[in-house]
């Protein structure tokens, strides 16, 4: 038996914070150019048929209610020397400041952070209310990524970097089914 039924949060999200996560910047544009973006780790792949991804976002901030609004969504996987837009999208930064960096992220499918690890245009493919999140299931139409970077990793509350390979070389996930 584990313990108790009885969490306490502060304690289940250091738990939590156990699992490393990506770093993504995710922007949202509604039908009228607005834009909104936000720092998630709560990014995830659901499916490759069809072309599916997921995140949340509390809905305690104002962000989620435009977010519900939006017709497109800019997934930015950020790459490690990135972690200044992290925090730019991801704490109370000076709204103007934002507005800069949006501006700076301009591009033909509304948004994207350039140099970024990898970037998604998806389209809302669902959205569900669970707990105190927002959850968004969104399917990928566009992808593109770069290499030669190393990821943006977020591991026990603190920005961390990939130090070296375990197995040098990984099978051909082409033939992998």
């Amino acid at each position: 038996m584990f313990g108790s039924l009885i969490v306490d949060i502060k304690h289940l999200r250091r738990v939590f914070g156990q699992f490393a996560t990506g770093v993504t910047v995710i922007v949202g544009l509604d039908s009228r150019g607005e834009k909104s973006a936000f720092t998630a780790t709560s990014f995830n792949t659901v499916s490759l048929e069809p072309p599916l991804a997921v995140f949340s976002v509390s809905k305690k901030g104002q962000i989620c209610s435009h977010l519900l609004q939006c017709e497109t969504f800019i997934v930015n996987v950020l790459a490690e020397h990135q972690a200044d837009l992290s925090d730019l999208f991801g704490r109370l930064a000076a709204p103007e400041d934002r507005v800069q960096a949006l501006h700076d992220m301009e591009h033909e499918w509304g948004a994207r952070v350039p140099d970024a690890l990898a970037a998604m245009r998806c389209v809302p493919f669902l959205t569900q209310d669970i707990g105190n999140h927002m959850l968004f299931v969104v399917r990928v139409v566009e992808a593109v990524f770069e290499e030669g970077h190393k990821p943006l990793v977020f591991f026990s509350s603190r920005y961390q970097a990939i130090q070296g390979l375990i197995v040098p070389e990984c099978p051909d996930v082409e033939k992998i089914s």
